[in-house]
């Protein structure tokens, strides 16, 4: 026996596709967000040496790698933020 199937209403079909609705490309930006002064960490590795030696063999030679890429990329970011004159001052 089978059962009646059932007939959908057409209400959830209105009007065919739904249209993206467009973007006003020349209205007004919202106003930039103040900036926050960059301070340098302390000691930028110790989260990579707290992981411990990666699982590789001579992991200890890689660990060390990997926290000198870690401190490269430190100094690297605090030079920009020097050039952008947005490295917040050291606390005396």
């Amino acid at each position: 026996m089978s059962r009646p199937q059932r007939q959908r209403s057409n209400s959830s079909r209105r009007g065919g596709p739904v249209r993206p609705t467009t973007a006003d490309i020349w209205r007004e930006p919202a106003p930039l967000p103040d900036i926050d002064m960059i301070t340098v960490a302390d000691d930028p590795s110790a989260l990579v040496r707290s992981l411990g030696e990666p699982p590789v063999p001579d992991g200890s030679s890689a660990g060390e790698r990997f926290a000198m890429v870690v401190d490269r990329a430190a100094a690297i970011a605090a030079a920009l933020a020097l050039s952008a004159e947005l490295l917040a001052d050291e606390p005396d």
